[in-house]
């Protein structure tokens, strides 16, 4: 007896042991336990269920479930409890514990009815971290694609095992496919044919070799409408170093595309504008160096107007900084500068600039940078020392036609002086007899000679000298062509030059300002022998009638006339004379009046063997 006493204790104990374990695992399980009735009320609860609920255990029991839930999921809870005494087997559930303190708990619930069935055993798991990283995810995709939407960026991904193709939303609306249509074949079906090509062959080398790329191309679709997208492609690769899969994003750059050719047609417009301006155009950078130029610019300045050249090699060479005198550095100190310069071209003859130098300012007002105009004024400042020159050979004509007044009334005295004293040698017989009167009249009749040839080059020089009155009349061009011979056949520096004429007899006159004329045949007789280096010969000649033209021929045989200067030569102040020999504006007096005249002009030369001119002037009519 005392032995099943013993065996009876032994089991009590044992049973205890075990109930107070089955208590601590009940109340420390990580689950919480509790017991319903069929109204909610809670019959029983573990301690992690006190934990969940956020109440001593005490204040629970008794208390409805539903009290403890969110207010969003107490219906959720009423018809899931009903749910369970009625299906007697295990349901589930998820819904949110309302706190106090913290943030609201999910958990699930599972429950099921006890044998009585005025019971049900229910076990909950706290799920929060779940659900909120659930939510977290949710948002993050939400975000996603909202991202997606508003960049026009969609996302894919490639398995080359399986050719399985996943994409995002976006991707399907880049590429107007359906979800159901999203397969590799589709896809490279909506590839412009023309890009095909490429765009499958990087592909394949992605696969094959494990490498990144970057690709822009077309999209084509079925309605005839295209897109540009630009794609990013990365693979993953596993540890055997096979790739596994392509992950890739497309973004539509249409009209990124659209911009760019618009700007690109903008720049060349405006490239266009920039070159076609005659003056050089320079830009340079806050630190002076040059970042653009029009195509001018390297002409005025060779070698020395390229992208990063300082502004030094142009303004001060000499110096690293003059910023009190060059215009560039001026301008980035946000002062606007006019000047002028002088430079040498690459055949040594001056270059005359006028430079405008302006700011340009930057949006912050850090980094200035400086629009420099450069104006070749060469050819106007050789026209302003032409006409200087001009004026000179004007005031020294008018002074050469007042002196040759001056100078012919005192020759007409001592020409008439001479011829009174041979007057006298002849009507006195007595004067011959004195032996030292013998050479006198030798030398009377060389005075009077002399006089008269004086005042007969006056007298050219005076009818050549004098102001056209404009009236137009019958002119006889051999006597002007002898007029003017004989005026400057007395020129020392042409007196080695050998003159040969054939002019036609019995000439038609033409209708014209005889000074006029005069003007036309002293110019190209003057240009003729100021050709001519040393001895040479000029040929004059005249014929006609042909055509209702006379022709005057005046052909030298010095330098010629190059081939890029025989257009130029009737251009107002064209000369390739010294300054101070020529101002260019003989060959333009003599095509102006000839044209005015109805008449026309030619020339024609070989350089080394001479020039020839011709003059065709209308006859007089009847």
């Amino acid at each position: 007896m005392e032995t099943k006493i013993k065996e009876l204790r032994r089991f009590q104990e044992e049973l205890e042991a075990s109930r107070n374990k089955l208590a601590l695992l009940y109340d420390f399980a990580p689950v919480g336990y509790f017991t319903f009735n069929r109204e909610g009320a809670i019959q029983s609860v573990n301690l992690f269920g006190e934990r969940l609920l956020g109440i001593e255990r005490a204040l629970i029991l008794g208390r409805h479930f539903e009290d403890f839930v969110a207010d969003e999921d107490r219906y959720v809870f009423v018809d899931y409890l009903d749910t369970v005494f009625r299906s007697h087997g295990k349901e589930t559930c998820r819904l949110g514990l309302a706190q106090r303190v913290r943030q609201t708990v999910y958990v699930r619930i599972e429950a099921m009815v006890t044998e009585s069935g005025e019971e049900c055993l229910a076990v909950l798991m706290d799920i929060t971290e779940k659900k909120l990283a659930e939510k977290a995810l949710s948002e993050s995709k939400y975000n996603l694609t909202k991202a997606q939407s508003m960049t026009h960026v969609g996302s894919w991904s490639f398995d080359p095992l399986t050719a399985e193709v996943q994409a995002s939303d976006e991707l399907l609306r880049i590429m107007h496919l359906s979800r159901e249509e999203a397969s590799q074949d589709s896809f490279a079906e909506v590839v412009h044919p023309d890009d095909r090509e490429n765009v499958m062959e990087q592909m394949r080398l992605g696969t094959q070799l494990g490498r990144s790329y970057e690709i822009e191309h077309r999209l084509l679709f079925a309605d005839g409408s295209s897109r540009w997208v630009y794609t990013i492609v990365e693979p993953q690769i596993n540890n055997a170093g096979r790739v596994v899969k392509l992950y890739g994003t497309t973004q539509d750059i249409t009209e990124r595309k659209r911009v760019e050719v618009e700007l690109r047609n903008k720049s060349n417009e405006l490239q266009a504008i920039f070159n076609s301006i005659s003056d050089g155009i320079t830009v340079y950078d806050h630190e002076g160096r040059i970042q653009h130029h029009n195509q001018i610019s390297p002409r005025l300045f060779p070698g020395q107007i390229l992208p990063g050249k300082e502004c030094s090699n142009i303004f001060h060479a000499d110096k690293p900084s003059l910023p009190s005198e060059c215009p560039v550095e001026r301008a980035l100190q946000g002062d606007r500068v006019e000047t002028s310069m002088i430079s040498l071209r690459e055949d040594q003859t001056p270059l005359y600039l006028d430079i405008t130098a302006t700011p340009i300012k930057d949006a912050l007002g850090e980094k200035n940078r400086a629009l420099v105009f450069f104006r070749d004024i060469s050819e106007k400042r050789l026209q302003e020392m032409h006409l200087i020159q001009a004026e000179k050979m004007s005031s020294i004509g008018v002074l050469a036609t007042g002196i040759a007044h001056e100078i012919n009334n005192p020759l007409t005295s001592v020409a008439g002086c001479a011829e009174a004293l041979l007057r006298r040698f002849r009507d006195a017989p007595e004067l011959k007899e004195d032996a030292r009167l013998d050479a006198f009249p030798h030398y009377l009749k060389v005075i009077v000679r002399e006089s008269y040839r004086c005042k007969g080059i006056i007298d050219h020089l005076l009818s050549f000298g004098r102001k056209s009155d404009g009236l137009s009349v019958n002119v006889d061009m051999n006597a002007i062509l002898l007029e003017i011979l004989e005026l400057i056949s007395h020129q020392p520096n042409y007196r080695h030059i050998k003159v040969t004429t054939s002019l036609q007899e019995g000439l038609p006159c033409v209708h014209g300002d005889p000074s006029a004329l005069r003007q036309v045949c002293m110019n190209l007789l003057i240009n003729a022998h100021q050709a001519i280096t040393g001895e040479g010969q000029v040929e004059l000649a005249t014929a006609g009638p042909s055509n209702g033209m006379i022709s005057v021929t005046i052909r030298d045989t010095g330098c010629g006339i190059s081939k890029d200067n025989i257009d130029r030569i009737w251009d107002p102040f064209f000369t390739t004379k010294e300054v101070g020999k020529g101002v260019g504006l003989g060959l333009a007096l003599t095509y102006n009046i000839v044209k005015r005249l109805g008449g026309d002009i030619h020339a024609c030369s070989t350089p080394g063997e001479g020039a020839q001119f011709t003059v065709l002037l209308p006859v007089c009519r009847k």
